[in-house]
């Protein structure tokens, strides 16, 4: 006779730090947006301020991909928030590099 399946359906709640990923990283990248746009309304001549907006995105990023990273140790949870924040904290910060090097060599 054949052995008999058990099926398990636990429902795993999301990581609290995958979370915190998510909304970091999504805040870093709507924060580049709209400096983006407003510097690219105002034809560059934006004032200091927005540097210091940038400077917040890119600690959003950074803290960011440190919580997905710390996400991903939690257990029986669902990593989707994790691999969300992760992934957008690392593109948020590749384009914050970016950014950065353009003002440095412009400036």
């Amino acid at each position: 006779m054949a052995k008999r399946q058990v099926y398990s359906f636990v429902e795993k709640k999301h990581s609290a730090n995958g979370i915190a990923s998510a909304v970091l990283s999504v805040g870093s990248v709507l924060v580049l947006l709209i400096l983006l746009a407003i510097s690219f309304f105002m034809k560059g001549m934006a004032s200091s301020w927005i540097g210091a907006v940038g400077i917040t995105g890119i600690l959003m990023a950074c803290l960011g991909l440190r919580y997905g990273f710390a996400g991903f140790r939690d257990e029986s949870k669902t990593y989707i928030c994790c691999k969300i924040g992760t992934i957008l904290g690392t593109v948020s910060i590749a384009a914050w590099f970016f950014i950065v090097c353009i003002g440095i060599v412009n400036s």
